[in-house]
Order: C-alpha cells, then sequence, then structure tokens
C-alpha cells in the first residue's frame, strides 16, 4: 500500500474517554459532596453522560465551541434538579480533572510506540485544544506525533476532507500515503476517504456497516492488530 504516515483520532481511538469521563464525576461528586449527597452515583454518572451526549451531537452538528462545557455542566445539573449556579465550577473542575485522567484505549501507547520506529504519525481531532494536548501528555504521546491537527485551531472540523488533506501537508506526504484510524465512521473514515486516504475503522463494539457507505479499507476490533495489517 505505500503506506508513509499514520494519522489517529485522539477521543475513543487513542484515549477512553468514557472512561474518563466516569472518573471525572467521581472525582466532581468527591469535591462537591454535600450538592450530590441526596443522589445515587449511578444517577448522577447517567445524568452527566446524557449531558455529554447532547451537547457534543450538537458540536459536532456544527455548534460553536464558545459556553459548550458551560451549557453541559448547567444541562447535567438541570438532569438532576439541581440549581445550575453550580455549573460554573463543575466545568472548572472537569477541565482539569478530565484530561488528566490517564486512560488509554487498550493497545494505543505501545501501537503508536512501535509504528513511531516506521511511520510519521499525527493526530487529528475535533476536540478543544486545551483538553487535547493535555491527554496526549497524560498518556505519553505527545512527543511521538510529527503533527497534531484540531479542528478548533484551524477552523475545520471532521468529515471535512480538508483536515485531512492539512494533516498529510503538515507530514510531508501525499494523502493516498497516509492511513486514517478512527472510531467514528461519519466522522473519520467518510472524512478521511474523501481526501483519499486508507482508512482503518476501528470498532470494538462490532457495528454493522451501512450497506450505502463506501467501505474502509480495514477493520479491527483491537488496535493491536494494525501492525499485523500493514506488513
Amino acid at each position: 500500500m505505500n503506506i508513509k504516515a499514520i494519522l489517529f483520532d485522539i477521543d475513543d481511538t487513542l484515549y477512553d474517554r468514557n472512561l474518563a469521563q466516569i472518573k471525572t464525576v467521581e472525582l466532581i461528586v468527591q469535591s462537591l459532596p454535600l450538592l450530590f449527597n441526596h443522589l445515587k452515583m449511578a444517577r448522577i454518572t447517567e445524568a452527566f453522560l446524557e449531558s455529554d451526549r447532547i451537547t457534543t451531537n450538537d458540536f459536532n452538528a456544527g455548534a460553536p465551541s464558545t459556553n459548550l462545557r458551560d451549557s453541559r455542566s448547567k444541562l447535567f445539573l438541570r438532569l438532576l434538579g439541581i440549581s445550575e449556579s453550580h455549573a460554573e465550577r463543575i466545568t472548572e473542575i472537569y477541565v482539569h480533572q478530565y484530561p488528566r485522567c490517564n486512560t488509554p484505549v487498550a493497545g494505543a501507547v505501545q501501537l503508536v510506540g512501535k509504528l513511531s520506529k516506521k511511520y510519521h504519525i499525527g493526530a487529528v481531532s475535533n476536540g478543544l485544544p486545551d483538553v487535547q494536548y493535555t491527554k496526549l501528555e497524560t498518556l505519553g504521546l505527545k512527543n511521538m506525533l510529527s503533527c497534531i491537527v484540531l479542528s478548533e485551531e484551524i477552523n475545520i472540523r471532521k468529515p471535512d476532507p480538508r483536515i485531512f488533506l492539512y494533516a498529510a501537508q503538515l507530514l510531508g506526504w501525499q494523502p493516498d500515503e497516509c492511513l486514517f484510524v478512527g472510531d467514528s465512521y461519519t466522522s473519520d473514515i467518510i472524512g478521511a476517504k474523501k481526501a483519499g486516504m486508507r482508512t482503518c475503522w476501528f470498532n470494538p463494539a462490532m457495528s454493522l456497516l451501512p450497506d450505502n457507505l463506501s467501505k474502509p479499507d480495514f477493520v479491527v476490533n483491537d488496535l493491536r492488530e494494525i501492525p499485523r495489517l500493514l506488513e
């Protein structure tokens, strides 16, 4: 395939975002025990994940990132019947704690380390810069990456093929010399294919591919399968 560079999505491809959020909710409750002492942890976690799902969908649909986190915190509190006046403090705790949770996707750190000896490695993400850079530092991956392209820094979001083309340009390779690995078929695989890249869909849930969509070059349920595919 003549692959010279491998680009990764960050959230839920390298960094286990769901696990990090669950850990962060626990830290929020520990920091504000009187605010949540009448509620069960399962309900609190469920409310936060629901508020995150809603605001993330809005973001992916094109909503501005401004006040995104405060909107999520307010929705989280409304779902629990708690005053929104505590939203700013919850956002503050979240931004500090969440990206510092050392929650790599299984095999991700070892995989990047191994591939970086042979390929140029990069990351492309729709996430916000302050947390995305910290996640990569927490995982010990930042210094292994030849480029990090974040949507909010260049004002282009996946699946727009221009964000993938920009990453290829930074790496100095043609798009068809790049392999993109990501967990979102819509944002990662479709976007990267439109840019002319090879694609690997990281699909641990073993979701079915809709019949009307073009197929990725590879599908893996475990990141540790990738080196074998490149042999």
